[in-house]
């Protein structure tokens, strides 16, 4: 599959090659929002620290002030995950950009640039919110003749992103699912990064991931974040893995993991949330906290594992969708059933242990552009002999495939409770992952596009 290049203008998804069989139609798409879940702001402020003046308090008034639905709303003080939704998918100040806004301003400036036209009226587009982009690129990172070009609008968008541009910043899709995740969570909501159910442990809310830490075990059960096709497409090429380390939660403070409890211990440190899903440097750094971390095979991390991560990605960019990604730990015996703790292996080269995962799981909920919805899952063995070729790899990773409803039952969860029970059921007990692997040129990212006959 060809990839294509960061920042280059978004075409339509490829959607003629790309096959995601047995999609299940939504109105909603992965979640349904409620507009009377509000919480006040002043309370949002308390509980997260967000100060007058921070960008979380100032997107939370933008929102309320911006809310029509119903007009009485507007400017009450509240909020609702749905209201900061319906704001950023419309933001007529411009004051946020999400990379699917980026995207599509990108579509829509080349939609107008016909024939040999280089450039376009600043007032030439369909919504208000998108002539005040045009506007801002032409005067901040143009000529100010009153018409955009595509290199006027690449330059504003890339000084948007090092933060050069006043008044205006950017949010990747994966900071506004987890900043809305916050909001839902404090009006009572849930949504498609935190799980219900049996308590798994502390819960971690960072500005690009969720986590619910099991402290007795030092390991994360699970791990959720949202991948888009938007972000995969805006991630600057600055940021780099090489550029972050491995460090302890400050959160945690001194009970948390650090880097050298896993010195000479023969494991991996194993990213739950991938450093590649990382759309700005912040986030690069934010998953290489300890607490995003399980301990892996070396040929599990580097090859077989690997190969699930950036098949998940390919999927998310070739069908121009995003995806709700929970990952996270299993420890179980020969029969598949929960291991007593003492039965656990563990590591730590100091006095604090952590415990080897028998299993590491993925569950993925895919929305396609459409809204139609898609979801598979895989539990793979963590095991030292695990294949490191791709003939090898194919088939130990269809083998591990399983179904979001056995997952489900060993974690004593529902991943995905903000969907419509009539969608859980046609969607969570499926084990055959409709989405399967096509033998690939590529070693490290085989595709998980066509169903194999």
């Amino acid at each position: 599959m060809q990839v294509r290049a960061r920042n280059a203008p978004s075409p339509a998804a490829p959607q003629s090659t790309l096959k995601v069989e047995d999609t299940v139609p939504s109105e909603s798409g992965s979640w349904r929002r409620s507009l009377e879940k509000e919480v006040p702001i002043a309370e949002l402020q308390q509980k997260y620290g967000w100060a007058e003046g921070s960008w979380q308090a100032d997107l939370l008034k933008a929102a309320d002030g911006a809310s029509t639905s119903p007009a009485s709303r507007r400017g009450n003080g509240g909020v609702s995950a749905a209201e900061v939704d319906r704001y950023l998918a419309q933001p007529d100040d411009s004051r946020f950009l999400t990379s699917t806004a980026l995207q599509q301003q990108r579509e829509a400036l080349e939609q107008r640039l016909t024939g040999s036209a280089r450039s376009v009226d600043v007032d030439a587009f369909d919504t208000g919110w998108q002539e005040t982009v045009a506007r801002r690129a032409d005067r901040l990172s143009g000529n100010a003749d009153g018409k955009l070009s595509r290199a006027e609008l690449n330059t504003f968008i890339t000084d948007l992103k090092q933060g050069k541009v006043e008044d205006t910043a950017w949010m990747p899709d994966q900071k506004q699912a987890v900043f809305e995740s916050k909001v839902a969570e404090s009006a009572g909501e849930v949504d498609p990064l935190r799980p219900t159910g049996a308590d798994s442990g502390l819960s971690l809310v960072k500005e690009y991931m969720r986590l619910s830490m099991d402290e007795a075990k030092n390991v994360p059960t699970f791990v959720s974040y949202m991948l888009s096709a938007a972000d995969i497409q805006e991630t600057p090429v600055e940021v780099s893995r090489e550029k972050s380390h491995f460090r302890r939660d400050p959160e945690l403070g001194a009970s948390g993991v650090v880097d050298s409890d896993y010195t000479g211990s023969g494991f991996d440190r194993g990213h739950m949330k991938p450093a590649e899903g990382s759309p700005t440097q912040e986030a690069m750094d934010e998953s290489h906290l300890m607490s995003n971390v399980a301990p892996q095979h070396p040929d599990l991390n580097r090859q077989a594992w690997r190969t699930l991560e950036d098949a998940v990605n390919d999927l998310v960019l070739a069908s121009g969708g995003k995806a709700h990604i929970i990952t996270g730990n299993l420890y179980l015996n020969a029969q598949g059933k929960p291991l007593p703790p003492e039965a656990i292996d563990t590591l730590g080269a100091n006095t604090r242990r952590i415990a080897v995962p028998t299993h590491q799981f993925k569950s993925v909920l895919l929305e396609l552009p459409n809204g139609n919805l898609s979801m598979f899952a895989y539990m793979v063995p963590n095991v030292k002999d695990a294949p490191t070729t791709k003939d090898g790899i194919t088939p130990f990773l269809e083998a591990s495939r399983t179904s979001v409803d056995a997952l489900e039952g060993l974690l004593g969860q529902d991943l995905y409770a903000q969907l419509p029970e009539s969608l859980q059921a046609k969607l969570e007990s499926d084990a055959s992952a409709r989405i399967s692997f096509q033998q690939s040129s590529r070693y490290e990212a085989a595709s998980l596009l066509w169903p194999q006959r």
